[in-house]
């Protein structure tokens, strides 16, 4: 499972009425811990009853600061920090099972890819202020490392570097494009 950082800029507060520039610090954090295992629909329990199933563990801080040009218009910039563990046996020691070592790990640990975006309200919070929603437009940038490696174990004593694999990789290499939209409604 790959599971990137998803950009903290979502939690922008609601539209700002005081009609004042202003910047906003926001900072999110998730914690992602993978172990099952599907073929199509069918799980694969057996898997994690054997204990050969592949563990992910991953840790994501979101920083985003963002800028309030107006009322209506702000423009953010993310950058996650990102620290990931990822256990298997079939990566080390030559997919043995029957070896008590088989089970090692391997890390990515640094900044994943860095997001730019602009939002716009689409009401004018001064005349709507219970009721709103935002669009927005974003660039993401190849920041993060997507070609880390670390150790792999071959055996008790022969440690190879090659590239961790891609669900803990620190980015994916490619730049792209957001489109989001927020709204909210005040009960």
């Amino acid at each position: 499972v790959a599971v990137r950082s998803n950009g903290a800029s979502c939690t922008r507060l609601h539209a700002d009425t005081t009609g004042g520039k202003n910047w906003q610090l926001n900072m999110g954090y998730r914690y992602f811990h993978s172990f099952r295992h599907f073929v199509g629909t069918e799980e694969q329990k057996q898997r994690v009853d054997d204990q050969t199933d592949v563990r992910n563990y991953q840790h994501a801080v979101d920083l985003t600061v963002i800028r309030n040009i107006n009322t209506r218009w702000s423009v953010a910039v993310n950058l996650p920090l990102l620290s990931n563990r990822r256990s298997s046996l079939y990566e080390h020691y030559g997919n043995s099972s029957t070896n008590q070592n088989a089970r090692q790990a391997t890390r990515s640990i640094g900044v994943g890819d860095l997001r730019i975006s602009a939002a716009h309200w689409l009401l004018d919070p001064l005349l709507s202020p219970k009721v709103n929603i935002q669009v927005g437009l974003g660039l993401k940038l190849p920041t993060g490392d997507y070609r880390y490696q670390d150790f792999f174990v071959k055996n008790d004593s022969t440690k190879i570097l090659g590239p961790v694999d891609q669900s803990i990789q620190l980015g994916d290499g490619g730049t792209g494009i957001s489109l989001e939209v927020n709204g909210y409604y005040i009960f």
